[in-house]
C-alpha cells in the first residue's frame, strides 16, 4: 500500500473472496483521512461509468412527457463516476447524486460538500468485466487526466491536480491484460499451500480471539477455530478435485459468526465451547460445500455429508 501511494501507481490486490481486499481500501482511506469512492464492478459494467453516466431513459421520458428542458448536458441526466469525483471533484459537484452531497430534508438548500484532504478509489471485482474496462484506464493511469461529454472544454485532472489512491481488486476469474498489470502495485492476499490451516486460524484469532484493551476472553476458543480451519482444508481438497470454486476465508469467517451468533451469550466458557464444537460439526457441510454434487459417494455430496456430519455431532456412529 505505502509503495502504490509514494510512486503514484494504482494497488492491485489479488486474492480468494473474503481474504479482505476491499477492506484494505477503507482502511486505507481510514489512514490517510481521505474520501473514499467506491464503484462495485459487473458483467454489464461499461468502462466510461467510472468516469460518467448518463440516463438516457430518464431523458426519453421527459421528451415523451413534454419537458421542455432537454438539455443533453444537463446534471438531471448526468452523474459523476468514482473517477471524476477523484481526479475533478470541484467540477463533479454539480454532478453528483443529491445523497452524495449532505443529508438534509428534501426542502431544505443542499449545501456544497468541503474539499477532501484526498481521495482513495475502489474499483472492486474488475475481473467481473471483460478486457475493455482495464484496457480503458490504460490512458487514464498514464496520464492522469481525461475529458467528460458535459465537460467537453475542460480537462479532468492533470499535472496540477493531487492524484488519488487507487485500489482494484481481482478474485482472478479472468486473467487481466498484461499492459494493465505493468501499471499497476500488485499485492497478493493469500496463504502458502503448507501454511493455510495457520493461515486461517490467525485470521480467525483477529476477529474471536483475545484482544488487548478490548476483550481478555477469547469469543471463541482456539480448539474451535483450529478444528474450523482443518475441516476447511479437508472441503478445499475434495472439491478442488472435481475443479471446482473452493470455500476459502470468507466460508470459514460465516460459520465462526453463526457460531459465535448462537453460542456467543453462553457466559460458561467450557459449556460454550463444546456447544460450539458440536454444531460447528453439524454445520459445516452447509458452510463450506455449496455445489450442487450429484455423486452421493464424493465427500463433497452436501445432503450426504450433511447427514453423517450431524450424526458424528450428536455421537452417533455414521454407517
Amino acid at each position: 500500500m505505502r509503495l502504490a501511494y509514494a510512486a503514484g501507481r494504482p494497488l492491485l490486490v489479488r486474492g480468494e473472496p473474503g481474504t479482505g481486499k476491499t477492506q484494505l481500501a477503507r482502511a486505507a482511506a481510514k489512514w490517510l483521512g481521505w474520501h473514499l469512492h467506491a464503484e462495485t464492478i459487473h458483467p454489464r459494467f461499461e468502462p466510461h461509468e467510472l468516469r460518467y453516466r448518463f440516463d438516457a431513459v430518464r431523458r426519453l421520458a421527459d421528451a415523451q412527457a413534454g419537458d421542455k428542458n432537454l438539455d443533453a448536458h444537463s446534471p438531471r441526466y448526468w452523474k459523476a463516476g468514482v473517477l471524476w469525483k477523484a481526479y475533478g471533484w470541484a467540477s463533479a459537484q454539480a454532478y453528483l447524486h443529491r445523497s452524495e452531497k449532505s443529508l438534509v430534508p428534501l426542502d431544505q438548500e443542499v449545501s456544497e460538500p468541503a474539499q477532501p484532504a484526498g481521495h482513495v478509489v475502489l474499483i472492486d471485482e474488475i475481473d467481473k468485466a471483460d478486457s475493455d474496462l482495464p484496457n480503458s484506464l490504460l490512458e487514464v493511469l498514464a496520464q492522469r487526466s481525461f475529458h467528460v461529454e458535459p465537460l467537453a472544454d475542460e480537462t479532468i485532472g492533470g499535472p496540477g491536480v493531487q492524484a488519488p489512491l487507487i485500489v482494484i481488486t481481482t478474485n482472478e476469474e479472468r486473467d487481466l491484460p498484461a499492459a494493465f498489470l505493468r501499471r499497476c502495485v500488485v499485492l497478493t492476499l493469500a496463504a502458502e499451500k503448507d501454511s493455510y490451516v495457520p493461515w486461517l486460524v490467525e485470521r480467525g484469532s483477529a476477529h474471536f480471539g483475545s484482544e488487548k484493551d478490548v476483550r481478555t476472553e477469547a469469543l471463541i476458543d482456539q480448539s474451535i477455530l483450529l478444528e474450523a480451519a482443518k475441516q476447511l482444508e479437508r472441503d478445499r481438497n475434495e472439491i478442488g478435485r472435481l475443479e471446482l470454486s473452493k470455500p476459502g476465508l470468507a466460508e470459514y469467517l460465516d460459520l465462526l459468526y453463526a457460531l459465535h451468533a448462537l453460542f456467543g451469550d453462553e457466559p460458561d466458557a467450557v459449556k460454550r465451547t463444546e456447544l460450539q464444537r458440536t454444531w460447528l460439526t453439524r454445520l459445516s457441510a452447509y458452510g463450506y460445500l455449496k455445489h450442487s454434487v450429484e455423486d452421493t459417494t464424493s465427500k463433497a455430496h452436501q445432503p450426504t455429508e450433511a447427514k453423517a456430519r450431524r450424526r458424528t455431532s450428536e455421537g452417533q456412529e455414521t454407517p
